[in-house]
């Protein structure tokens, strides 16, 4: 299990996502909204091989241990990172162009804040429960 590969995964996704967020924060995001489009498109990328990687090893590795705590985290990881899945692509088709930002920059800031909050709390528990485990 490459667990430094997976670590450097979220760092990848986090700094791209601090980006978007630090542009919310100092409401620079009409002027700066190429680059966020940009970085959203990234990190749905690098999500997406993330996602393969834990679909391929990692859960696959938890599923099938005789550790009773790891098969159980397993499950429930994998569970809960579909219902994350799913919310990050329904906001990266709300939110994957210049122009759907431009129609709708107050409900962009405030899904964007939310998602971000979802993939960085699920970050830190994979970082603080799974990933010790391992």
């Amino acid at each position: 299990m490459d667990i430094v590969s997976l670590k450097r995964q979220h760092s990848e996704v986090m700094d791209l996502a601090n980006y978007i967020l630090n542009n919310i924060k100092k409401c620079t995001v009409d002027e700066n909204i190429h680059e966020i489009v940009q970085n959203i498109n990234t990190i749905t990328g690098k999500l997406k091989i993330h996602l393969l990687n834990e679909d391929k090893y990692l859960y696959p590795y938890l599923l099938n241990s005789p550790d009773k705590a790891l098969n159980t985290f397993g499950k429930k990881y994998s569970e809960e990172m579909k219902k994350v899945t799913e919310a990050y692509e329904n906001y990266k088709s709300k939110y994957n162009t210049s122009n759907k930002i431009r129609n709708n920059i107050e409900g962009f800031k405030q899904d964007t804040i939310q998602i971000f909050k979802v993939l960085s709390d699920r970050i830190d528990r994979e970082e603080k429960e799974l990933y010790p485990l391992l």
